[in-house]
């Protein structure tokens, strides 16, 4: 198996590959075309897998997360992942509540 911890890149290589991939997102349209077809079913989907995510997997989880971290912190016995789950949900519902208030105000 080959290893790639003496892999070094020059800022130049760096800075091409950021420039591809910018151009790529750029100058492909089909990059822009998700849900934007004239097949009703791929339209439907789109926005079915959209409401998906945006609605219930989410927050799924987010439970999932705070159940996972109820059991690393019985493993470590210590609250601190506990903790860090729940503040990190707080902090999610706080800033979608923010980011929905914030475009019902502007639009």
């Amino acid at each position: 198996m080959k290893t790639y911890q003496k892999l070094t890149l020059s800022s130049e290589q760096v800075k091409f590959l950021l420039f591809c991939a910018f151009a790529f997102l750029v100058f492909t349209p089909e990059v822009f075309g998700v849900a934007q077809t004239t097949d009703a079913g791929l339209n439907t989907s789109t926005n079915n897998l959209v409401g998906i995510i945006n609605n219930s997997l989410v927050p799924i989880i987010l439970i999932a997360g705070c159940l996972a971290a109820i059991a690393l912190s019985f493993m470590k016995s210590s609250p601190t992942p506990f903790i860090v789950a729940i503040l990190t949900t707080i902090s999610f519902g706080f800033a979608k509540v923010w980011i929905n208030t914030t475009y019902a105000i502007c639009a």
